[in-house]
């Protein structure tokens, strides 16, 4: 039978042998800030703050490739930065984990030597020749290497680095604004690039900044070509020459960075005076024919925005702020680029139009490997007036390549946005748009909306920061408006790539909530501040009120915990929590009239619209998921779980929860969605006594991510850990390559409260001698949380993985089911525990 309405799960490879399942030693809850699993899905624990829960990742911890090419003896290296671990003002950091270190490179010593005479004769005349930096002292650092660390080297542009299978858009709708950017032609350009490099941890951990700082000094150079750069933002470099303690300017020459401005005091780089005034300095003392400012860090899309600096925590420079920034610092560009995750936003993108004629950035979160700089440097060395189309298609080809290469198991995605199309064309449609998606709200078409939200393509969604493909939204809604719409922004993309696996990433993403709604009021203050459509903000709150509306009346997400381990012990799970239709009217008119609303809203409640609720008390009842319907029959001998299609339809996701009886309490497993049918379609309510283990460590696996395309799909999920004692998610993705399932590397969790809201650039690698140990949730036989604690054995990591599902042996488990609905309310099946 048709079985498109039920959610899809993964297959999952079931080995021989049992997996040992315990928790060991005293509880890390004081290391983890409390549960590692999924405390929203067990308990009355919904974030109150209002705040992001998650960070947005840019992969931190694999280090750029280099060639075998020999180290140099010391001196100038040849165009490059040494790793050094912080000599001089330079800070160290801490060590870094095995393999993690990269360096900035050298050259052979003969040919080193030529480039050093060479060099300090003609230094005065080149520095005369290039732009004025006014009184300010100048310096060159000459960067040692030490012994032992291998370098990397610039990209060979004549093999060709670059795998695209498109070419970019260079037609431009007549609606577009006139560029602010004129080029004279036939390289007589001169361009000057702004690189802000917020190093932060990606820095002091993993030396990131270190590695595309020595690419961009292994690009060709051209006396049209101005490479500026300020530094900051971390608690240590990975190299010799920059200082940790204080801000600083540099200048990209052969020889190597020129140091211009020194002593600038430790400044935050989330702060807009300090971009500002980075702006300001280099347009005055560099000027040019086009600007380029590259924005380099962590990033955490429209609701955190840009940056993480380790000296200046809790902060992030968010879209209001990156605005006053652009606007204080006075200068038109050609192209402003984020070397950072989930900065390919609408609402980025309209943030930077006034100030810029192209974006580029990324909807996904970025490898820690971040843009390959040399390739997309040279080409302008090469033709200072190449199009921004052209500059903007080398530098996303070499990106993607790069990713393919070196970490083939990321995900890769990078566009280029036409800002003054964007001007001209998408305002309107983007009005039309959302007045004709709230009219599908008014309409009581809520759950058409809610399909369309759920079935599209997420960013960060382990993140939970509600950030989804704004054009497979809009195709999935499908009004004529949305096509308009997406047509729209279609124009405006002159170049999209992805890598091999991911779909649905067509170049442009955007906020809208979709179960965690206690971000919504931080957002739409943004939006006030930046300017977005009020019909959207309308749109977006109309939609929130309903799907609150929705939690609301039914018997979902209220105790969770209670409700579980209710079944657990021996009651009926949440199906014995139903309410009946008739007290729906009472049920939110008794909630309303308390005037509390926080356990929805997580903080600011303005944006509720209660009338809109009371009002949708018929579509509620009319589109109610009907918990009770959750009681285990048996048919032909096996116990299933038979829905009506009506009731299927209502079904958004579902996941298989395991809680394993240590005779002291439970142990949780996680939540996976691993789940199968009858002939008939109804749910199989068996279990076969098997979890996820890698390496044939049973752990704990929470399912974030489930996208399918027709016959593609990738399942990505996360296994909570300390690596190396810091606190991770170890991320683990099934697809059609990878059916069976591949570790991707570490994910670092940030406290939202103690250090950012923004999202991690990358994945740490797993290298040979890590030490890793596993952790799980503890509860007790009541029900409660009592900590975290290691899950057994520590595991020294040896570079190869295996994914399968062990045995876990003679232990009693509670096997169930959570359905999340279209309001995002979530029930749980009685349990199976034989």
């Amino acid at each position: 039978m048709d079985r498109t309405d039920r959610p899809q799960g993964r297959k999952k490879r079931v080995g021989s042998g049992v997996g040992k399942v315990f928790k060991r030693g005293e509880g890390v809850g004081g290391k983890t800030g409390g549960p590692v699993g999924d405390a929203d899905g067990y308990a009355e624990r919904k974030d109150q703050s209002g705040k992001q829960t998650g960070t947005v990742e840019r992969d931190s911890g694999f280090p750029k490739p280099g060639s075998d090419a020999p180290s140099s003896g010391g001196g100038l290296s040849g165009g490059g930065l040494s790793s050094g671990g912080g000599g001089g003002t330079g800070g160290t950091g801490g060590a870094p984990g095995p393999g993690r270190v990269p360096s900035i490179g050298c050259s052979p010593k003969l040919l080193l030597i030529i480039i050093v005479i060479a060099a300090v004769i003609a230094l005065v005349v080149y520095l005369m020749s290039r732009g004025s930096v006014g009184t300010e002292e100048t310096s060159v650092l000459t960067p040692t290497t030490p012994s032992g660390i291998a370098s990397v080297t610039s990209t060979d542009l004549t093999t060709g680095t670059t795998s695209s299978p498109t070419t970019a858009v260079t037609t431009v709708s007549q609606e577009a604004r006139a560029k602010r950017t004129v080029l004279k032609g036939d390289g007589n350009d001169v361009a000057t690039i702004m690189v802000y490099i917020c190093a932060t941890d990606l820095e002091s951990q993993s030396g990131m900044a270190t590695a595309d700082l020595n690419e961009m000094l292994y690009a060709q150079d051209s006396d049209k070509v101005n490479v500026v750069i300020e530094t900051g933002g971390t608690s240590g470099w990975r190299n010799s020459v920059i200082s940790s303690r204080t801000n600083q300017r540099y200048y990209v020459t052969p020889q190597g960075l020129q140091l211009i401005q020194d002593n600038l005091g430790m400044k935050s780089m989330v702060d807009p005076n300090t971009l500002s005034d980075f702006i300001q300095f280099s347009k005055a003392n560099f000027p040019a024919d086009r600007y380029i400012l590259v924005l380099w860090d962590h990033g955490g899309g429209s609701l955190t925005g840009y940056g993480y600096d380790q000296n200046f925590r809790q902060d992030s420079m968010t879209l209001d702020e990156l605005a006053t920034a652009l606007n204080n610092g006075g200068c038109a560009f050609d192209l402003i680029g984020f070397d950072a995750c989930l900065m390919a936003t609408l609402e980025t993108a309209m943030v930077l139009e006034p100030y810029g004629d192209y974006m580029l950035a990324s909807e996904e979160t970025e490898p820690g490997i971040g843009w390959d700089y040399t390739g997309w440097l040279s080409a302008l060395a090469q033709n200072s007036s190449l199009p921004t189309t052209d500059l903007g298609t080398k530098l996303i080809d070499d990106y993607v390549s790069a990713c393919r290469s070196q970490v083939p198991q990321a995900q890769a995605t990078l566009s280029l946005i036409d800002l003054a199309e964007l001007k001209g064309t998408v305002p309107a449609a983007f009005a039309s748009f959302a007045r004709a998606t709230n009219g599908l709200l008014d309409d009581e078409s809520y759950k058409t909306v809610s399909d369309a939200r759920a079935e599209s393509k997420e960013f960060a969604s382990s993140s939970q920061i509600n950030q989804i493909d704004l054009i497979h939204f809009a195709d999935n809604l499908g009004t004529p408006e949305a096509r308009a719409f997406a047509n729209a922004l279609r124009g405006c993309i002159k170049y999209n790539l992805t890598s091999n696996n991911i779909t649905n990433s067509n170049g442009v993403s955007i906020y809208f909530p979709h179960r965690k709604l206690s971000q919504l009021n931080s957002m739409l203050v943004t939006y006030d501040r930046i300017g977005i459509a009020q019909e959207y903000s309308e749109c977006l709150r109309s939609y929130a009120s309903l799907a609150a509306g929705g939690q609301i009346t039914s018997s979902g997400s209220g105790n969770m915990l209670e409700s579980l381990l209710g079944g657990l012990l021996g009651g009926q799970g949440s199906a014995a929590g139903s309410s009946g239709s008739a007290g729906l009217g009472e049920l939110l008119s008794s909630f309303l009239s308390a005037g509390d609303f926080r356990s929805i809203t997580g903080g600011g409640q303005d944006w509720l619209d209660t009338d809109r609720m009371q009002a949708s008390l018929g579509y509620y009842e009319q589109n109610r998921f009907d918990a009770s319907a959750l009681a285990i029959t048996e048919k032909d001998g096996q116990r299933v779980i038979s829905l009506s299609d009506e009731q299927w339809d209502l079904v958004q996701f579902m996941e298989m929860n395991v809680f394993l009886d240590d005779g002291e309490g439970f142990i949780d497993l996680g939540l996976d969605n691993v789940y199968e049918y009858t002939d008939d379609g109804d749910l199989i309510m068996e279990y076969d006594g098997t979890w996820l283990a890698l390496n044939g460590q049973i752990v704990g696996y929470y399912m974030v991510s489930d996208d399918h395309d027709g016959d593609m799909y990738s399942i990505k999920g996360r296994v909570p850990a300390l690596l190396n004692d810091q606190l991770v998610d170890i991320i683990v993705v099934f697809d059609n390559e990878t059916p069976e399932g591949e570790v991707l590397g570490a994910q670092p969790r940030y406290d939202p409260e103690t250090e950012t809201g923004t999202v991690a650039k990358g994945l740490l690698e797993i290298v040979a001698g890590d030490k890793i140990d596993y952790l799980c949730d503890y509860y007790t036989y009541d029900g409660d949380y009592t900590d975290t604690y290691y899950l057994g054995d520590q595991y020294t990591a040896t570079g190869a993985w295996e994914v399968e599902n062990l045995s876990v042996g003679g232990m009693d488990y509670r096997m169930t089911y959570r359905f999340t609905d279209i309001y995002g309310n979530q029930y749980w099946t009685p349990p199976v525990n034989d």
